[in-house]
């Protein structure tokens, strides 16, 4: 897990990453942690690494002080959610009222100072909770065209093989990476994923209709083969129906 703490207290700082220390050993959990000591530091060093338009977020875990010299804490955490959507974001204060602007940016939860190990360490576990989560809703791609790229699981209809590559059509386009599609069909089977025929595996989420021996599915006209038509058509009553 890795862990940005943005605070222009040194105090603060170092305190953090003493309970980050503390928490990583009492959990047997890995955690690397990067210091800033302003939102514009941070945001600068974040968007040198070009993390926004390659990988998404450098960081599952975002510890950021509400009250910062220049771009203040609300501010910083505004122009993550402008580019990343995923990555935790945990508010420092010492004042409560401010917990409320948390909301805009989706903010897990607050850390009120001065803060002690035990609430910490809460707040961490739930941190932790989350990050789970969003590490089955997403992906990470090596495309042929754009190295590493992350995506949602949600935001696929449909993957198709072509020879030894896989094309992922997304709400984003089509993303092609290499690899085999019974490796695939594992990781997504138990998340509304099912096979139509050979070449496709569908998001049962964006099937829009099925007409004779073909599935609409994002738009697009998929065909249905002879030997998968009754278990497509179960596992998609099963999905509209709840059962899955």
């Amino acid at each position: 897990m890795k862990v940005a703490i943005v605070d222009d207290e040194q105090i603060m700082t170092d305190q953090l990453s003493d309970f980050l220390s503390i928490f990583k050993n009492e959990n047997d959990v890995i955690i690397e942690t990067e210091v800033y000591h302003s939102g514009d530091e941070f945001l600068k060093d974040f968007e040198s690494k070009r993390v926004f338009e390659e990988k998404g977020a450098d960081f599952d875990l975002l510890l950021l002080d509400v009250e910062l010299p220049g771009l203040n804490g609300i501010e910083t955490a505004k122009k993550v959610r402008e580019h990343d959507k995923n990555v935790i974001i945990m508010f420092i204060t010492n004042m409560a009222q401010y917990a409320i602007h948390g909301y805009d940016v989706e903010a897990i939860d607050y850390v009120l100072k001065p803060i002690t190990y035990d609430d910490f360490a809460l707040k961490m576990n739930k941190a932790m909770r989350y990050i789970k989560q969003n590490e089955k809703q997403q992906m990470v791609l090596n495309t042929t065209d754009d190295g590493r790229v992350p995506i949602m699981i949600s935001d696929i209809y449909y993957i198709e093989v072509v020879s030894h590559y896989l094309k992922f059509h997304t709400k984003q386009g089509v993303l092609e990476s290499r690899g085999v599609m019974k490796e695939i069909e594992k990781t997504l089977g138990e998340m509304n994923f099912f096979r139509c025929n050979q070449s496709y595996l569908v998001n049962l989420a964006y099937v829009k209709s099925i007409r004779s021996n073909e599935v609409n599915v994002g738009g697009d006209s998929l065909s249905i083969s002879r030997n998968r038509k009754n278990s497509f058509m179960e596992a998609f009553t099963k999905y509209v129906g709840g059962m899955s």
